[in-house]
């Protein structure tokens, strides 16, 4: 208990006479923070570690979505969580609803929407999913591990258990090794938008 008294005592008075001792080792360390950061100044002028910029989509089907995207925003509730996609002026929209009401909400606020020629509403019930067995993002990644995916222009959503593909595949296998993926994998129903890809 003295050896802590008298260490509590001399711990103080060993920095303070040391103080200045430790002021270059204070300065070094400064000394060597501006240059890491004169050194990250530099690399940044000469085009070391940037970042590509994002380009931005204004295609018409990239506008289209956006339109539709801000509809679907503007009726609040479960819609404003579904997921529009536009191709080629085709629309899907992938989501719930709460109520028989907002699917009729939905309806009405895509009917018109600029640079949309047709819309199909890939809309559930919130809550009616029957299978538990896994989340809907564990059944989405199966389906894509399944059946191999590797075609960028295909979209595999789950929603309430409930598979939706929308997309280009490159032949009808492809999209048959889909939907079996996606009856693998668990899913309560499949829904297939997919066309063949031109070639």
């Amino acid at each position: 208990m003295r050896a802590i008294r008298l260490l509590t005592l001399l711990l103080p008075l060993v920095f303070l006479t040391g103080g200045c001792a430790s002021m270059p080792l204070l300065a070094a360390m400064d000394v060597l923070n501006v240059a890491e950061t004169g050194k990250t100044g530099y690399d940044m002028a000469t085009g070391l570690n940037t970042r590509k910029s994002l380009k931005q989509d204004t295609s018409p089907d990239a506008q289209a979505e956006a339109r539709l995207r801000a509809a679907l925003d503007a009726q609040g509730g479960n819609l404003r969580w579904a997921v529009p996609q536009v191709s080629q002026g085709r629309a899907f929209v992938v989501g719930t609803y709460a109520s028989p009401q907002e699917l009729d909400r939905a309806r009405r606020a895509v009917a018109n929407i600029q640079g949309v020629r047709e819309t199909t509403l890939c809309l559930f019930p919130a809550g009616s999913r029957q299978n538990f067995d896994a989340t809907d993002g564990e059944i989405r990644d199966n389906i894509v591990r399944l059946a191999g995916l590797r075609t960028p222009g295909v979209r595999v959503h789950v929603v309430e258990g409930n598979a939706v593909i929308i997309g280009r595949v490159r032949s009808r296998e492809e999209e048959e090794r889909l939907k079996e993926s996606a009856r693998i994998a668990g899913a309560s129903s499949v829904r297939s938008y997919v066309r063949l890809a031109a070639k």
